[in-house]
């Protein structure tokens, strides 16, 4: 299971916002005092245990600022949970949450991200007493007793209500006064006439807290402190594992520390100490009332009282306090993600709010940070706030609310929300998901040029949509990962952009790709240009001149155009053939183009068509979505990633290529590399490792292992003795 909505209703700068959210890395995005951390306090109201606000903590700035007489209107909170599954269901607490009417399901069609029937709702109302409302009820349309009442209710004078299985769109503001009453024009419901059908039943909410928890991750938190607290995640860890530890390592380390008392103990300094201590005791006391003392260290051997000496070390380092304040957030990260998986007991979810994570991490940081914050265990859900350009340019727009505030009242917007309708209704695209297209061409939409540690440098739309998605099928691993850049000059102006790189300026590898142009069609055909090849030599020539000696510059030639390359590369003309289904509606339309892509002597001229037609961004975008590993890279662009990647490739992103792709080979010598690579405790057994996988002629066809052999042409990393960067 996991959160899939949120709904806040007169809470604070929030009059009325519905957050969706979905499964994997969720951002809430805005600007300064947009409201992010208010959308995080309403959703701590609920579920952080160690979050304690009642009544007695309730205040006036609590209510929306929309709203010109708080009095009498109610604030509420409300979460829901999506694909709940069978086991979860087993839980009593679970099985409570679960909205089980279809014709309240389909009212709230509007507040979750996915079609799955399965959804948990768990609301807080915070809402006046029954006596009050009663009042209210009965002085209705009586404006001056209404308002009588109304002006003498206190904060006390408000209780709060958490209850399971709600099922409205309390967003719509007709639901709203059907539950509340039109306070403002002296209307209030009457509470006798509640409805459990819509505002749920009531529940304890700690029986929820302890199944679904909630760790909150502040942008301003002091790291060392809280390293150093006695309930720390390190010390949180080792409780929980200690009852698996092997009695015989208890054993030994008890009679260890026995040594080491003995030997404080028998420190001849701390035994003249002792023996002071008793002639002054014989002075003051006398003999017959003197007790005999002696000191003796008394460390103790218990596990959970030596927890609090463990404690990380970074290597080469003496301290974490000489680590920087972005290192020192990234480690409290991860530490809190192992101790979720580490420490989880009852819960069915765990959800980690990190407030603004950029604080102190690098820009380029973020993006890998936040992208593989997704490969988290299924029970831990990460939301985050930003307002960093980067983190939203990583952020998928199907786990994106955005905030817009007006007039300090803040709505939140999804990019996604009815968008595939759109497309379908106004863009004429039956087939294809106008959110996985965008998605993908807002991913290609990069500004990394000075935050890279290698830069690819591309003509046109088409690569800098095709190239990274390649790259991810191909080898499992993002350009990101391996710290390279795509930079689209929209042009064969290369010359401007990669000046910046030289060892006078920018020293980061940066490879040009560039068509050499020659025709692949025939003179006679429309796309036939006849002046094309020349141009693209003279490019060649003046590239050559201006960077043959610049050491951080190299140039990568395609020796027709880049779609003629890719089509015509193994067997990627699949990958088009299915995309002229998502192009083209009728069938007998459909084979005509396929026979013709299919068909090596026709399939440039029809490669050539399909990008005039479509134009060749919105045609990579199509093909892009078809990919999956068995995709050819083009070798000139596999030598390019290696060139730019030389700086970053390591041990362990060969490991994670070479996990990738045996994990796709079903037979008993990958199952044997893939146990090596799992069994390889330090830098020389996972080089020994990856040089007998790659010594070996079973991954000679292999993409992953072309691409390393091209990597290690630039430099020997998996040479033994080689540390890892």
């Amino acid at each position: 299971m996991y959160l899939s909505g949120l709904q806040l209703i007169n809470f604070r700068n929030f009059e009325s916002a519905c957050f969706i959210f979905n499964e994997g890395p969720n951002t809430i995005i805005g600007e300064n005092d947009s409201g992010k951390s208010n959308a995080i306090t309403g959703l701590r109201f609920l579920l952080d245990d160690s979050f304690l606000y009642n009544t007695k903590r309730l205040k006036e700035s609590d209510f929306s600022y929309a709203l010109n007489n708080w009095k009498g209107h109610w604030i509420i909170i409300s979460a829901t949970f999506s694909n709940i599954t069978s086991t979860e269901k087993e839980s009593d607490i679970c099985a409570s949450l679960i909205v089980d009417d279809e014709e309240n399901i389909a009212s709230m069609s509007s507040l979750i991200s996915t079609d799955n029937r399965d959804h948990g709702v768990v609301t807080l109302f915070i809402r006046p007493q029954r006596g009050i409302r009663k009042k209210l009820f009965d002085a209705s349309g009586d404006e001056e007793i209404f308002n009588e009442i109304r002006n003498s209710i206190r904060l006390v004078d408000y209780e709060f209500c958490f209850t399971s299985k709600s099922k409205a769109d309390f967003c719509n503001d007709n639901m709203y006064k059907s539950i509340v009453g039109d306070i403002d024009s002296f209307e209030a419901t009457n509470p006798e006439d509640d409805d459990t059908s819509i505002l749920g039943h009531r529940i304890t909410v700690a029986d929820v807290q302890n199944h679904i928890s909630l760790v909150y991750i502040d942008a301003l938190r002091d790291v060392l402190r809280e390293m150093h607290i006695p309930r720390n995640p390190i010390r949180r860890i080792i409780e929980t594992i200690e009852a698996g530890i092997d009695p015989a390592h208890i054993t030994t380390v008890k009679d260890k520390i026995k040594d080491l008392n003995d030997a404080i103990t028998n420190i001849g300094e701390i035994g003249v100490i002792g023996q002071g201590l008793n002639k002054k005791l014989l002075d003051i006391l006398g003999v017959v009332y003197s007790p005999e003392i002696s000191l003796s260290s008394e460390l103790s051997d218990e596990i959970n009282s030596l927890s609090k000496f463990i404690a990380m070390k970074p290597k080469n380092e003496d301290d974490l306090d000489l680590l920087g304040l972005g290192h020192l957030n990234m480690i409290y990260l991860a530490l809190k993600i192992v101790e979720f998986e580490t420490c989880r007991s009852r819960e069915l979810l765990n959800i980690m709010v990190i407030e603004e994570p950029e604080a102190h991490i690098h820009a380029h940081i973020q993006k890998t940070l936040f992208n593989n914050l997704s490969v988290t265990n299924n029970y831990t859900q990460v939301l985050m706030t930003t307002h960093s350009v980067h983190l939203a340019e990583a952020s998928e727009i199907s786990r994106m609310n955005i905030l817009k505030t007006l007039n300090q009242t803040s709505i939140a917007m999804q990019p996604i929300r009815q968008l595939d309708q759109y497309g379908k209704d106004n863009l004429n695209k039956k087939s294809l998901s106008l959110t996985n297209c965008i998605e993908r061409y807002l991913d290609a939409k990069r500004n990394v040029l000075l935050f890279s540690k290698g830069v690819l440098l591309v003509e046109g739309d088409a690569e800098e949509i095709l190239i990274p998605n390649m790259a991810k099928a191909a080898y499992g691993i993002s350009l990101d990962e391996i710290g390279v850049g795509l930079v689209n000059v929209g042009s064969t102006a290369f010359e401007y952009v990669a000046s910046l790189f030289d060892q006078l300026r920018i020293q980061r590898y940066c490879a040009i790709l560039s068509d050499l142009d020659k025709q692949a069609v025939d003179p006679s055909s429309t796309y036939y240009k006849s002046n094309a090849e020349k141009k693209g030599q003279e490019r060649k020539e003046k590239l050559n001149r201006l960077y043959s000696s610049n050491l951080w510059v190299d140039m990568f030639y395609a020796d027709h155009t880049f779609e003629i390359e890719f089509v015509n590369c193994g067997d990627n003309f699949k990958y088009v053939s299915a995309a002229i289904k998502k192009i083209y509606t009728q069938k007998a339309v459909i084979t005509s183009h396929q026979e013709e892509i299919n068909n090596e002597n026709s399939r440039n001229e029809e490669m050539l068509m399909l990008s005039e037609k479509e134009g060749k961004g919105w045609l990579a975008t199509i093909v892009s979505g078809e990919l999956n590993y068995n995709i050819r890279i083009p070798e000139y662009i596999v030598y390019a990633l290696a060139f730019a990647s030389q700086e970053t490739m390591s041990l362990q992103i060969y490991a994670k290529m070479l996990n990738y792709t045996l994990a796709l080979y079903d037979d008993e010598k990958a199952k044997h590399y893939l146990d090596l690579l799992r069994n390889s405790r330090d830098n020389v057994s996972l080089s020994e490792a990856i040089n007998e996988i790659l010594e070996d002629t079973y991954l000679e066809e292999d993409v992953v292992f072309e691409f390393i052999k091209f990597c290690e042409q630039f430099q020997q990393r998996i040479g033994l003795g080689d540390d890892d960067e």
